[in-house]
C-alpha cells in the first residue's frame, strides 16, 4: 500500500515536470526590423548554434553577422530553443545550455535624392 502511493506520488511529479519541461522548451523569439527576410533569392538566413557554459558565466563568442558593409543592419534575429536543447539543460543541471540563433542582413538601401532641386 505504502510502495503503490509512493509509486503514484512519484509518477505525478514526474508528469509534472515532463509536462512544464515541454510546454516551456520550444520557443522562438523573433525581432524583425522594417524588412523582413521573405525569401532566401531576397536575403539569406543565417543559422548558428551557440553554447553558454556553467550557468551563463561563460558567454559564447560573438556572432559576427557578416552583412553588406555599406549598409550594416540586421533586419531579423530569432533565438530558439527546443525541447533537446531545454533536456541538455535539465539533464546538466545548467551547466551546458545551447541555444539556436538566425538572423537575416538588410538588404542594401543606397541614399535617394530627389529630381529637379537643388
Amino acid at each position: 500500500m505504502i510502495a503503490n502511493t509512493y509509486f503514484r506520488n512519484a509518477l505525478i511529479i514526474m508528469v509534472t515536470c515532463i509536462g512544464s519541461i515541454s510546454m516551456d522548451s520550444c520557443t522562438t523569439t523573433r525581432i524583425v526590423s522594417k524588412y523582413d527576410c521573405d525569401t532566401f533569392a531576397n536575403n539569406p538566413l543565417n543559422k548558428m548554434t551557440t553554447w553558454s557554459f556553467a550557468w551563463g558565466l561563460v558567454q559564447p563568442k560573438d556572432i559576427i553577422p557578416n552583412c553588406d558593409k555599406r549598409f550594416n543592419h540586421l533586419n531579423q534575429v530569432t533565438v530558439k530553443n527546443n525541447l533537446g536543447f531545454a533536456l541538455i539543460s535539465v539533464v546538466t543541471l545548467g551547466i551546458v545550455m545551447p541555444q539556436r540563433v538566425e538572423w537575416c542582413c538588410a538588404p542594401y538601401s543606397p541614399a535617394t535624392d530627389s529630381l529637379g532641386h537643388n
